[in-house]
């Protein structure tokens, strides 16, 4: 494990919060839909998506969801020291985002796009992000990229609120064919969704969700069928994804 010190913390909503680390001994240069195991003194091991990474800083974004998320996001000090394992899994590479992308994304599955924007940028400026959050609060994530990518947001909130799925069933199912490939993140509902509703003669790429314990791939917690989602993924196929949920 890494110590790491808390450099910054950026609250982005009432629940979501970017947290910057200083790694006190250098990391591998992170991928895209890789991720960290986060340890908070006092508190349990969580795995976080990283959601940039620049001059030796890490970026997460985190929501609050439980006692350790709570923590992290409302109470964790600038100044503190937390430690480390990673980057861990499978990530997209650069060959993988060339041509023209569609890049979908659910609630807090926008932390690794946020990366993969940021450092693929050069090659994305074709591709297109459809964005869905539950609050308009929750959607301020995507503002730092908006100049970077054509983004497509909407929220759950107000009579005319819908679903990123939703989005994607009116607006671009019937305009797929003018993609190369397609990306999905977010919470596994939606990562099942969509991968149900595209072509299954499409290119695409599924960063996958399950229960991370160990990030190792040794507890089993993260099992979809035959894939361990920590050290076979997160990045899987769509078609492998597909058969995995079938």
């Amino acid at each position: 494990m890494i110590p790491a010190k808390v450099i910054n913390k950026e609250l982005l909503s009432s629940n979501i919060a970017h947290v910057y680390l200083r790694p006190l001994r250098r990391l591998v240069d992170p991928i895209p839909g890789q991720f960290i195991m986060l340890w908070i003194p006092d508190y349990e091991e969580v795995p976080m998506s990283i959601s940039g990474y620049s001059g030796g800083l890490l970026r997460v974004t985190v929501k609050a969801r439980g006692p350790t998320t709570g923590y992290i996001v409302k109470d964790l000090p600038i100044g503190s020291y937390v430690g480390i394992r990673g980057p861990l899994g499978v990530g997209v590479t650069e060959e993988l985002v060339r041509g023209k992308g569609l890049l979908i994304s659910g609630g807090i599955g926008i932390a690794p796009i946020l990366y993969l924007v940021n450092k693929y940028n050069n090659l994305l400026k074709e591709s297109k992000l459809i964005a869905g959050f539950s609050t308009n609060d929750e959607s301020r994530l995507i503002r730092s990229i908006t100049h970077k990518i054509d983004v497509d947001v909407v929220t759950e909130e107000g009579p005319n609120g819908c679903t990123v799925v939703d989005l994607l069933t009116r607006k671009y199912l019937g305009i797929v064919t003018n993609y190369d490939y397609y990306l999905v993140s977010g919470p596994k509902a939606v990562l099942d969704q969509v991968v149900k509703l595209m072509p299954t003669n499409m290119r695409g790429y599924v960063l996958a969700e399950s229960l991370i314990k160990c990030g190792l791939g040794f507890c089993g917690s993260c099992a979809l069928r035959n894939l361990l989602v920590c050290r076979d993924g997160p990045l899987v196929r769509a078609d492998h994804y597909r058969w995995l949920i079938s």
